[in-house]
Formats: structure tokens, sequence, C-alpha cells
């Protein structure tokens, strides 16, 4: 542990040492990352609203369960309003521009080399019509998500990861924002762009196609591409928790996985944060807010 403190704190100098270099005043004359995504060709309704999958969309055809013919179910409402978190913030950075500008442009259908968009629906159905638990609420749980993102051939060679119960926990969790444990189509199809971008950008990042990124990449990925506004002790932190020591030289690595687990959590934990910190100052963000234990538990428990 030690040597991946020493380590850790090494590249995380260095990569502090560039930033100051290069730009003086914090948050100006920062460059954009520029980053090339699947998808240039149909592109989903997205609009100017957040999440736009679930408000917008024209109701599903009827699907067949048992022989019989029934409406798609309609998910819960979306709780209002989420917009507020994809404004750039003082406290927090600019994460939500990227989730806005990048993530939700991507077509998954089109990574996983489907010919239509529809060809991914079909496969969300297919597994939720398994359990009429699931299909009574058009959705599907982490056992099912485990089985679509490991069984389903062309999103399993996409990635050639075998996924885990735990880690699609954690990913309905982010986007559960109905707060009922399921999954839906619109968030299905909300996790699957936020896979394939971070699959891209770790890609982009893995310069000798090893399966791994080192820690100062990481670093560079959190602050200047995602965006948040993190402290140096913290980065050390996600360090100590994501990476791991390799030779030579006590090299920190991170797996996919491994990232794939930080984005989730990092973009979960700030926004209910964030979302606390508004509704104590009326509205208004200050970095702050106080909670409750039971509050705290709902907030780290589920993910």
């Amino acid at each position: 542990m030690s040597s991946l403190l020493k380590h850790g704190k090494k590249a995380l100098k260095g990569y502090l040492d560039i930033d100051d270099d290069k730009h003086k005043k914090k948050g100006k004359n920062r460059q954009e990352h520029t980053m090339s995504y699947y998808g240039g060709g149909v592109n989903y309704p997205l609009g100017n609203q957040p999440f736009p999958q679930s408000q917008q969309q024209a109701p599903p055809p009827p699907y067949q369960h048992h022989g019989h013919v029934h409406p798609m179910p309609q998910p819960p409402p979306v709780p209002q309003p989420y917009q507020l978190y994809q404004q750039e913030s003082q406290h927090y950075g600019r994460y939500g521009q990227y989730y806005t500008n990048s993530v939700f442009n991507v077509n998954a259908w089109e990574a996983y080399q489907y010919r239509q968009p529809s060809d991914l629906e079909t496969v969300f159905r297919k597994e939720m019509e398994k359990n009429p638990e699931n299909a009574l609420r058009g959705a599907i749980q982490a056992e099912d998500l485990m089985n679509v993102l490991n069984n389903t051939p062309s999103i399993r060679n996409f990635y050639r990861l075998n996924w885990s119960r735990e880690m699609c926990s954690i990913m309905i969790a982010m986007l559960d924002r109905s707060q009922d444990g399921f999954m839906q189509w619109a968030e299905f199809l909300e996790l699957q762009q936020c896979l394939v971008a971070w699959y891209n950008v770790f890609c982009q990042h893995d310069f000798d196609r090893s399966g791994f990124i080192d820690a100062a990449e990481l670093i560079r990925v959190i602050k200047q591409l995602f965006g948040y506004q993190i402290e140096p002790q913290t980065l050390e932190t996600i360090l100590k928790r994501y990476s791991r020591v390799v030779p030579p030289g006590g090299r920190c690595i991170i797996a996919f996985d491994d990232f794939v687990a930080l984005s989730v959590r990092l973009r979960a934990y700030t926004d209910a944060f964030r979302k606390r910190d508004c509704m104590a100052h009326g509205g208004g963000e200050t970095g702050t807010c106080s909670m409750g234990y039971d509050d705290f538990l709902r907030c780290v428990l589920c993910l």
C-alpha cells in the first residue's frame, strides 16, 4: 500500500505540475479534448433535455407475453428537474456537459454492429419477458442486465469482459431515478451509451493495448475530459481504491472494469450530493450539505 501511495503521488504530482504550467488560471483557457465515438449515423431524439429518451419517445408498440398482446408498461415519470445537474458548476465541475455533449450522442446499436436501433430494444425485451415480474414493470433487474451483457454475442464481443452481478447492480443504481430497483428501457439505453463512450475513452488512453491505462492518464480523464472538480487528496484516494501496482518500476494501472466502477460512482455520488446541496440552499450551490445518517446510508449502500 505504501508503494501504491508513493507511485500514485508521483503520478498525481506529475499531472499537477504539467497542468499548472499549461493553465495558470484555473478553469480558463483549458483546451477541450475532442474524442471520436461510434455512431455517426442516426441519432436518438435527444434535443436539449438531459434525459429525453424517457420523456420524448412515442409510446412503444405492444409486446406479446404468454401468447397475449399487452401494451408496453410505461416507466414511472423521471424526477424533475435533472437538467440543473447538466450545467457547469463552480463546485462540481462540468461533468454534466461531458454527458450531454458526448455520451448522449453515442449510438450504441451501431457500436454493437446491429442493423437498426430497434435491434437493441429487441434484446432488452426478450430478456425482460423471461420474468413475469419484469414484464409487468417493463423493466429488468441486475441478473437480467448481467445476462444481456455476458450472453448477447455482439455485446460480449465488443467489451470482451465478464460482467459481475455486483457491477450490474451499481450500474442500475446510477440510473435508477425512479428508485424502484429496476431498469426501464430508457435507462438501459442510456447505460449502453455510457458504456460505449467510456470504452472508447479507455481505449484511446490505452496506448500499448494492454487492457490497462496508467494513473496519470486516469487523472487526466477525470479532470480534463470528464470535468470533475476534485482535489488532489481525493484523487489519491481514487488511485488507492481503483489501481494496482505492477512492475517494472511499480507502475499504477487501472483495468476497464475498475474504470467503469469509478465512472459510475463518481457520477452517482456527485449527483446525489449536488441534489442535497441545492435542496439545502434554496436551489443554489455551495459545495456543502448536511446529511443524516440514514440518508448517507441510502446514498452509499445502493452502490
